[in-house]
């Protein structure tokens, strides 16, 4: 048990830093409501484009104006 918790220990930390700097360097994505269908103008999430923000980097953009707000 406490291998498996100092392996989530060790593993959490990189993995989240990789999506977070995977999230900076690519921040949009395919849509998951409209990707069967390719690109759907009625889509609310992308409106229509296809592409959607990450949700990392929607924290990213979220902290930074919470940072930007607060500072003020």
């Amino acid at each position: 048990m406490a291998t498996a918790i100092a392996l989530l220990v060790v593993c959490l930390p990189i993995v989240t830093l990789g999506y977070g700097l995977f999230c900076l360097a690519s921040p949009w994505g395919a849509c998951l409501r409209c990707r069967p269908g390719g690109r759907n103008r009625t889509c609310r999430a992308c409106d229509g484009t296809g592409m959607r923000p990450r949700l990392g980097w929607q924290l990213y953009v979220y902290t930074r104006r919470l940072y930007r707000d607060g500072s003020r």
